[in-house]
């Protein structure tokens, strides 16, 4: 079925695979590109949340818990001594400014209620648990409020430091114990993990960006793909009705040289003919014409005997029937008929140009047109003179060499015009100018030596004459000329 669609038609259905096998993959890779940037810029955000509150449990640990124990023996000031307090509090009022981050210090187990961990939060907790060497987890999480990226960092086993404020809780605090009660947050083990720091940053808009920008994307690429498949697809369309034009012109091309060479072989033939015809009946009608009037010298002066007399007697007759095929072969040839009408030379050129086409391209060979700007007009043949000026033409293409040059020129007056074809090629030796217009004579190999003298020969039909100048190395220049108009006895032997 495929096979069987035009050329034009195939292109348009590759131009749509291209498009319809593109278009997701190119949305697809833009859409990766878009949400890799938005989860980039979210983990930078959440790491650098994470990092400010790592910060804070670091300094309340190493710098203000020494030095409330130093001035305030036997004291545990919450909201300035417990690390997960003052983390928390710090990320509250960091969330006043960035009230969609979220930051959670999360437990299995916590003092304070509101650092419970929930289901999401206890599976990482456990993978944590069960994966001491993994200290981070990232994905995706959404919530009743959007579509959350989140970073989930692993807590710090407790250590024997630890163990004051959540071992026994006889000898916790008092501070810790009235706050949160003697049994959440305690008897925990050394090296015991149990919690994460959390950080939640929405991701849902900039993830809604990223398609919204693929869905304008998709609609660009769309568009500007029919547009590109407009303009393709009209430039093609252009270039193969052209392609289409010019096939069907060579067709003529190949069409009109065939029938120009169907009648130059008519035409060679019949001149041929013609000339053998003339020839014979030249050589013929002497020598019948000397016997029988050799017979009949004898036949009137001698004295013969009857059977010799008759004998002669019919040997005359057969000489006289010889005389009489002459005659038919010359009245045969008197009885040739073509058609003659006036023609514009300028125009015959054109027409002829278009069958050299092919071996012109071929060589690389210029051809320069000098026509006369007023038509050249004249009484011939249109199809003898098309036969003789392409033939004159094809022996100019042929002895050019490849990057040459040919100038074909017309001109009148008021008596004749003349059509001037010259090239730059090998030229002609001077010695064998007077014989090229002869019949069966050729300078090129595997030729036969018809085709100048049938010119001449149609010229000559046309009361006009060729010419030519040439010289070795330079090149050669055929003139034509043919009269404006016949005499009078002229066209009464065109019309016998």
């Amino acid at each position: 079925m495929l096979r069987d669609l035009s050329p034009k038609k195939k292109f348009a259905l590759l131009l749509i695979a291209i498009y319809v096998i593109s278009l997701p993959i190119i949305s697809t890779l833009t859409y990766i590109i878009l949400k890799d940037n938005a989860v980039r810029d979210a983990y930078d955000a959440g790491k650098l949340l994470l990092s400010t509150v790592e910060a804070v449990k670091h300094y309340v640990a190493e710098e203000l818990r020494p030095v409330f124990y130093k001035e305030m023996p036997g004291r545990f000031i919450v909201e300035g001594m417990s690390r997960s307090y003052v983390a928390g509090d710090i990320a509250r009022r960091v969330q006043k400014e960035h009230p969609n981050d979220k930051y959670i210090n999360a437990s299995l187990s916590p003092m304070n209620p509101q650092n419970a961990a929930d289901e999401f939060q206890s599976g990482i907790i456990n993978t944590f648990i069960r994966n001491r060497e993994l200290k981070e987890w990232r994905g995706f999480r959404t919530r009743p409020d959007g579509e959350y990226y989140v970073i989930a960092r692993a807590g710090q086993p407790f250590t024997a430091d630890c163990l004051l404020c959540h071992g026994d809780p006889s000898v916790a605090p008092k501070e810790l114990v009235e706050r949160y009660g003697p049994t959440a947050g305690f008897n925990k083990k050394i090296g015991q993990l149990e919690d994460a720091t959390f950080v939640y940053i929405p991701i849902g808009v900039p993830l809604a960006a990223a398609r919204k920008v693929v869905a304008i994307f998709i609609g660009l690429y769309t568009l500007s793909f029919g547009i590109i498949l407009i303009i393709i697809n009209v430039h093609f369309t252009r270039l193969y009705n052209q392609s289409e034009a010019d096939k069907k012109r060579i067709e003529e091309i190949n069409l009109e040289l065939m029938d120009l060479n169907r009648d130059m072989e008519s035409i060679i033939s019949e001149r041929t003919m013609n000339l053998i015809a003339l020839s014979v009946a030249d050589r013929v009608r002497n020598p019948a014409t000397a016997i029988a009037g050799t017979f009949n010298r004898i036949l009137r002066k001698e004295a013969l005997s009857d059977p010799l007399r008759e004998r002669l007697s019919d040997l005359m007759l057969e000489a006289q029937k010889l005389d009489a095929i002459v005659k038919d072969y010359e009245t045969i040839l008197r009885g040739r008929q073509i058609m003659f009408r006036v023609e514009d030379l300028n125009e015959i050129v054109r027409s002829v140009l278009p069958l050299m086409e092919s071996e012109r391209k071929e060589k690389d060979i210029e051809i320069t047109l000098r026509l006369a700007e007023k038509p050249p007009r004249c009484v011939v043949n249109r199809q003898l003179i098309r036969v003789a000026v392409l033939h004159v033409l094809k022996n100019a293409v042929e002895a050019t060499p490849p990057g040459g040059a040919i100038t074909i020129a017309t001109s009148s007056d008021e008596d004749h015009i003349s059509l001037s074809i010259a090239d730059t090629g090998r030229g002609i030796p001077e010695e064998e100018i007077p014989k090229i217009f002869s019949l069966f004579y050729s300078t090129k190999k595997h030729r036969i030596g018809m085709g100048l003298p049938l010119v001449k020969q149609i010229l000559e039909e046309h009361k006009g004459a060729i010419s030519v100048e040439s010289i070795v190395g330079r090149g050669s220049a055929f003139l034509i000329t043919l009269p404006v108009r016949w005499s009078e006895q002229e066209l009464e032997g065109k019309e016998k």
